[in-house]
């Protein structure tokens, strides 16, 4: 299957950080043309840039060094936000266009630094929006955009995660009216509920969830039935849940005991 394929070729760039057409074409035991195709189709989502006769995965427009990094105690334990848009990314695509169904023009939202927020800010059409964000990556994806009203939240930055955290982050956030907070975590599991991964990303995540006035997590199915590194809270934190394979039906009973409504991508 193609999707399968194309994971394939996500999965093989972060091994190797560039691949010519001719060794993945061996690899998936493809036509050279078949690559070309993925690889066109992969540019135009953002995931990966075409080189002469391969690919790479798509450069981080704010590189950064490791030391920098390490000063700063908010690395995912999934990695940089760079290495997580290319995990399942196709899953994360699709959750990201469901959830499109949630905005209406006039909101105030907020798109926490995830990278399936991140896809969704790039599939928002024009409306007249009020976006708030800790993401650099999500603020240069929507700069653009006349309708929208930008609001960043600054804070301690993290050049491995492309984000602001901490204590300036969460008093900015208390200063507005949020209508609906788009989000996505670690890990959820039916028995002890979301997690994120660093105590950092935990931390900004409660405030977010306080300050909205809906809440609707963005989670592929491979988050799902599991755990993390820091606990962000119960499953009644949610008012919706967004994935794109679902087959927990102790988990979905759990949902209905919390009035969670459920969104198939």
């Amino acid at each position: 299957m193609k999707a399968a394929r194309q994971q394939a070729i996500v999965d093989l760039l972060i091994t190797h950080s560039s691949l010519t057409t001719e060794t993945l074409s061996k690899q998936l035991n493809v036509s050279r043309e078949t690559i070309r195709r993925d690889l066109s189709e992969l540019e135009r989502k953002g995931i990966l840039t075409r080189s002469h006769g391969g690919a790479l995965a798509a450069e981080n427009p704010l590189p950064a060094t490791r030391a920098a990094a390490s000063a700063l105690p908010v690395e995912d334990s999934q990695g940089s936000f760079q290495h997580r848009t290319l995990l399942h990314s196709e899953g994360k695509m699709r959750v990201a266009r469901k959830a499109l169904q949630f905005l209406q023009p006039g909101q105030t939202i907020v798109l926490d630094g995830s990278s399936t927020s991140w896809f969704l800010a790039r599939q928002m059409p024009e409306m007249a929006l009020t976006v708030i964000t800790p993401s650099i990556r999500i603020l240069q994806t929507l700069m653009s955009r006349r309708s929208l009203h930008l609001v960043g939240l600054g804070g301690d930055f993290s050049p491995t995660e492309e984000s602001f955290f901490g204590e300036t982050a969460s008093r900015t956030l208390r200063e507005y009216a949020i209508d609906t907070l788009f989000f996505s975590c670690q890990g959820l599991e039916r028995d002890s509920g979301l997690y994120a991964g660093t105590q950092a990303h935990a931390a900004l995540l409660k405030q977010m969830l306080l300050a909205a006035r809906q809440t609707v997590a963005l989670v592929d199915g491979s988050k799902l039935g599991r755990t993390g590194v820091a606990r962000i809270g119960g499953l009644g934190e949610l008012d919706c849940l967004v994935t794109e394979r679902f087959v927990d039906p102790l988990l979905e009973k759990e949902m209905t005991w919390h009035n969670v409504s459920l969104q198939i991508a």
